[in-house]
């Protein structure tokens, strides 16, 4: 998933204050790698090898207070032995600051918290492990969310942090006094680790002396000791040789394709794919213009270049070189739109792959029935699939659209970039909607209440009590020769009117009893992950919606829905076309299409509550 979720706020290790001078230096290690409790996420793991911490200046704030009123001071965060470290200063001429530095003199057991905004996330499940942080991390009870990529935004001071068996005492000097600082709960070896990871820190600032930002932030990110920063600082400040250029650079089809995509603003994108040899020698082309790289297609191809701006153009969009790498370049940023668009049904679905246009048959994995014990003779019996089969196939989709050859002659490749984005998250909302359409439509009463995975009428709106049902009637499945199936419900799926109230019902620490000899725990806290999907509420588009109307889902092994593709590839494929295209058209044409299909797997697998009060 490529979403961006909401802020979480990470609980710190440990956070220490030395107010000697006008403007006191503050250490905090924020993080230490491990799994904890974040208020509104649940069970969370941060990987740190993939957190953004290239913003330089990281804010220290009260309270997760974004205003001038709440700014504390200011710092840089580094990543140091699986942890994640933010040293700074305190700027005392705020009232924050101001306010944190008396307490702290008065003996006051500060925490921390950090804002962390993740772009990529998965879940892992009960039972699963996974390496994060220099270390395995094992999943236990209903599992935990693993935040594969984030953006280090803030670090707060707060009087309680978000996960409360956290505790840091700091204390302040007055004047030439000792200092003394307390660290209540974090262990004797990460306070040295932190002071050591601060001190390493400020030796390299000191060396680089402001002058050598870029060996300064590959220091502290690398954890360089003093000796190799000098070392590195030294031959920075040795007189270069005289370097020669050339102006000339032999363009090939993958320097036109990733100069185009630097022209569109993704040279990082272009580096990926590409190579950084390729990247670099795009930037050597100097193209700042459509009409440069005509030329240097033109070139590639070995052919002459026209004289007229227009005539250059078509004659460039007649080669082999520039129509495929415009082609392949908005693939690229067609591919990287379609990932990042949401795609809920990932989180349940199964995905198959067919050799062809044919029907496929497969196999519901909870009708095989058991292995039995062999005879002493050695013989095997034979087993039946009976109606435990079901079949699939896929179609194509797809889209053309043209480009006016005016765009193309006024030099904009801007168009180029709209237009693949578009395309690309077309072609996943095209998927995402024949996904719902298919469960939406229940074929041949996949959701009954003969089949176990149905309930109707009063009391099946959204609440503890429905979703406690809907667990127990999954878990209770059972084939027709009363085997248990050991079907774990995963996902609760709703549409966007029920957000709020799922949120509270899987997210909420307690919840209120009419009586108070009854207990106040939420049962249900995290039994299963959230998906939000607004087609499922969407009248004007789709048969068969609901406001309020919630499904289970089982994992993607159980297929409850069978979502394939053609030779197993998982995305679109986009063509581009040159001027020449369409004889009856004066325009450029793209071309995009995608081979998948969806079908309703194993019932048992799923569940759906009409939602009445």
């Amino acid at each position: 998933m490529t979403t961006v979720m909401d802020t979480l706020l990470i609980p710190a290790g440990s956070v220490e204050i030395q107010a000697a001078g006008k403007q006191p230096a503050i250490s905090i290690v924020a993080y230490t790698g491990g799994l904890m409790t974040v208020s509104g996420w649940g069970p969370v793991v941060i990987d740190l090898s993939a957190i953004d911490t290239s913003a330089g200046q990281i804010s220290i704030l009260a309270d997760h207070d974004a205003t001038l009123s709440g700014v504390v001071g200011y710092g840089r965060a580094a990543v140091a032995n699986g942890k994640l470290v933010v040293s700074g200063t305190i700027a005392p001429s705020t009232e924050a600051a101001k306010q944190i530095i008396e307490l702290a003199r008065s003996g006051f057991l500060f925490q921390a918290s950090v804002g962390v905004a993740p772009n990529e996330w998965e879940r892992v499940r009960s039972g699963e492990s996974v390496h994060a942080n220099g270390r395995v991390i094992k999943a236990t009870g209903s599992g935990f969310t693993l935040v594969r990529s984030s953006v280090l935004k803030e670090v707060s001071i707060v009087a309680i942090g978000a996960d409360a068996g956290t505790s840091v005492s700091i204390a302040a000097r007055q004047g030439e006094e000792a200092l003394m600082t307390t660290d209540v709960q974090t262990a004797e070896q990460v306070r040295e680790e932190a002071a050591a990871e601060t001190e390493r820190i400020s030796a390299v600032r000191r060396i680089c002396n402001g002058r050598f930002g870029d060996i300064e932030a590959r220091a502290i990110r690398e954890q360089w000791n003093e000796q190799r920063t000098e070392l590195e600082v030294l031959r920075a400040s040795r007189p270069a040789a005289p370097t020669i250029y050339s102006s000339h650079v032999v363009p090939t089809r993958h320097v036109i394709e990733a100069a185009i995509l630097s022209h569109m603003g993704h040279e990082k994108l272009a580096e990926k794919h590409l190579g950084a040899q390729a990247a670099q020698q795009a930037r050597d082309l100097r193209a700042t213009s459509l009409v440069d790289l005509c030329r240097a297609a033109l070139s590639v191809d070995g052919r002459d270049v026209p004289s007229g701006r227009e005539a250059l153009i078509r004659a460039a969009l007649s080669t082999y070189s520039l129509p495929v790498a415009l082609g392949d370049a908005a693939n690229k940023v067609l591919l990287d739109s379609y990932t990042e668009s949401p795609a809920t049904w990932r989180s349940f679905a199964a995905i198959k792959s067919a050799v062809n246009f044919k029907d496929h048959t497969g196999v519901r994995p909870s009708q095989t029935g058991d292995l039995e014990e062999v005879a002493p003779d050695g013989e095997l019996k034979h087993g039946s699939l009976k109606e435990s089969t079901y079949k699939f196939s896929v179609d194509t989709f797809g889209k053309m659209i043209s480009i006016d050859r005016r765009d193309i002659v006024n030099d904009d490749l801007g168009v180029f970039e709209d237009t693949a984005n578009a395309l690309g998250r077309a072609a996943m909302r095209s998927l995402s909607d024949l996904v719902y359409k298919v469960l939406l439509a229940n074929a041949d009463g996949f959701f009954a209440a003969g089949n176990a995975n149905y309930d109707a009428g009063a009391g099946t709106a959204l609440s503890s009590a429905s979703l406690a049902t809907g667990v127990a009637r999954m878990l209770a499945q059972r084939d027709d020769e009363a085997r248990d199936l050991d079907i774990r419900p995963r996902t609760l799926l709703v549409p966007p009117e029920l957000q709020q109230a799922a949120k509270e019902l899987l997210q909420s620490d307690f919840v209120q009893r009419a009586s108070n000899d009854l207990p106040t725990g939420n049962a249900l806290k995290n039994v299963v992950s959230l998906e939000v999907e607004p087609r499922l509420s969407n009248s004007a588009r789709f048969d068969g919606t609901s406001a309020k109307a919630w499904y289970l889902f089982a994992g993607p092994q159980d297929m409850a829905l069978i979502v394939a593709f053609l030779q197993g590839k998982q995305t679109p494929t986009v063509e581009f076309f040159g001027l020449d295209a369409d004889p009856n058209k004066l325009a450029a044409t793209w071309r995009v299409y995608f081979d998948y299909g969806c079908v309703l797997g194993d019932y048992r697998s799923a569940y759906r509550a009409k939602g009445e009060a």
